[in-house]
């Protein structure tokens, strides 16, 4: 499957530039220094070299804490995405259906994920941007009515060529979660897939990252246990059968937990219709916490 190089990283906000403050810092420390020049020069008196002594060294500190600087500011003042990223973020069910408002926060949510996770790729030389917001975004749905929306430890990303094998499940399998690592493992051409195709596919970033979500919160988690659906109510909402599902992911078990909260965000509507209680109390238990 092919997908395009997209835009670059300064190229990921709309207006990245304005709200990086290891550039601003870096810009008034440099006018600064040439005003203390200028005035060094003219008056030949010694005192202004602190003029151009100390923008130096704050140049030199926002540089060297420049991941620090930058992930306390955005924190608070995260950016918005670039509308480059709009058509893959309009695969996200969740993001089609909120308001104006809420869109703008579940894009700056998918900055903050996507500058926090620690992507790397295994015989891969860069994983592009726009693979890297499809999983930020995938985050960002699970986690948007949650306080801990970053995850917490949750920020190491691997992605494979091809199938793997890992300690834990020896067999070839394309997407595995690793809670003592706060790592997520992926085949890139499935993971592309499912998130391209969330109707034909079980979309793995809601899957694994749904997981990450539950194992944080247990008592989430023993709630949603109580409510996941078995393999032929899965077969009958999403048309994905047990075999399948399995020969896909490439695990003998599945967590049935983790594919029904994948369900409640790429077949809502078949929910509705199928089993109407389920999303109710869905509903109930995943937007009570903001």
């Amino acid at each position: 499957m092919a997908i395009s190089r997209g835009p670059t990283a300064n190229e990921l906000t709309s207006n990245s530039s304005s709200l990086d403050p290891v550039r601003t810092i870096s810009i008034s420390g440099l006018c600064l220094f040439l005003i203390g020049a200028v005035l060094r020069y003219t008056t030949r008196d010694s005192t202004y070299d602190l003029l151009m002594i100390i923008p130096i060294v704050a140049i030199g500190a926002a540089y060297a804490l420049g991941p620090q600087l930058r992930w306390r500011y955005w924190q608070t003042h995260a950016p918005d995405l670039s509308g480059d990223f709009a058509p893959l973020l309009e695969r996200f069910d969740l993001y089609r259906r909120l308001g104006l408002e809420d869109k703008r926060e579940f894009r700056r949510r998918t900055f903050l994920l996507k500058e926090r996770f620690h992507f790397r790729g295994e015989a891969i030389e860069e994983i592009p941007p726009d693979v890297e917001i499809m999983v930020a975004a995938s985050a960002a749905s699970v986690g948007f009515h949650r306080k801990d929306f970053l995850l917490g430890d949750y920020e190491t990303v691997v992605f494979y060529r091809h199938f793997f094998p890992t300690p834990v499940h020896e067999v070839l399998h394309c997407s595995e979660l690793h809670p003592e690592d706060g790592a997520i493992i992926w085949t890139l051409t499935v993971f592309l897939r499912s998130c391209i195709e969330p109707k034909k596919y079980l979309h793995l970033g809601l899957y694994e990252y749904g997981r990450a979500m539950l194992n944080l919160e247990p008592d989430l988690k023993a709630k949603v246990d109580t409510l996941a659906l078995d393999y032929p109510a899965i077969a009958k909402i999403s048309g994905f059968p047990e075999q399948k599902l399995k020969e896909y992911i490439g695990l003998p078990e599945l967590d049935l937990a983790g594919i029904t909260l994948v369900l409640y965000f790429t077949h809502r509507e078949e929910i509705a219709k199928l089993r109407p209680e389920l999303l109710v109390e869905m509903d109930a238990l995943l937007t009570a916490v903001r």
